[in-house]
């Protein structure tokens, strides 16, 4: 795979089930993403496009193909090597938030630098900025049962860009919020993808999120087609 490539897919397919119980959910993707490109992923409620993310990601395996992520080969790497790749390099933004309930926010987002082995104070630092940027600065010691949906999406944004990510996944980051809250934490996600020039990929039935994104492709029938 081209280095210059942050995502590249040939000839993917996913399959579950056996002989007539077979369900076929992609069919022969093929994608190329270029660094600092944000791209939309659209069409009908199960098409498949979480499935692809989750592939695209090293979350789920194709059934054939060949997936890269980064230069690296995900369809030949073990979920070890691929753990350790999405720890260094990917950050996650997903519908339900996935936060750590017994956690802070502040702990929330400083989680995943922790993990890293990164120094406690300088990510300490590096989580109170982020949350401050948007906006929670006097939420940062309340747990997430104590944040409404909004907030708790914004703490999740945070914990996605506190390690610098090269590639961000984001599935449906505003389908469990109502449109004035969405529109503000659509507005902080591209701010914050601007401003680190991370790539985008995200996954939405919100077309006004989509036309925010430099490419719309639309996935139907197990193929992706580009949305002009």
């Amino acid at each position: 795979m081209p280095a210059e490539n942050s995502v590249e897919v040939h000839r993917l397919c996913k399959s579950v089930g056996q002989g007539e119980h077979e369900l076929n959910i992609l069919t022969g993707v093929e994608l190329i993403v270029k660094p600092a490109e944000s791209i939309a992923l659209i069409g009908e409620s199960g098409s498949g496009k979480s499935t692809l993310l989750a592939i695209l990601a090293g979350l789920d395996d194709g059934t054939e193909g060949e997936v890269w992520l980064l230069g690296k080969p995900l369809h030949q790497m073990d979920e070890e090597a691929r753990a350790a790749l999405r720890a260094a390099s990917v950050g996650f933004v997903f519908q339900s938030f996935m936060l750590v309930p017994t956690l802070t926010a502040l702990e929330n987002v400083q989680l995943p630098a922790l993990l890293r082995g990164e120094n406690s104070a300088q990510s300490l630092s590096h989580a109170r900025g982020l949350l401050t940027e948007l906006g929670l600065e006097k939420r940062l010691h309340h747990l997430p049962a104590q944040l409404s949906g909004g907030e708790q999406q914004r703490v999740a944004l945070a914990r996605a860009f506190i390690g610098n990510p090269a590639v961000l996944f984001a599935d449906e980051p505003t389908g469990n919020l109502d449109r004035k809250t969405g529109d503000r934490i659509a507005e902080q996600l591209f701010t914050l993808n601007r401003e680190s020039g991370a790539t985008l990929l995200l996954v939405t039935h919100d077309l006004q999120l989509a036309a925010r994104c430099d490419r719309r492709l639309r996935l139907q029938d197990g193929k992706l087609q580009e949305e002009l």
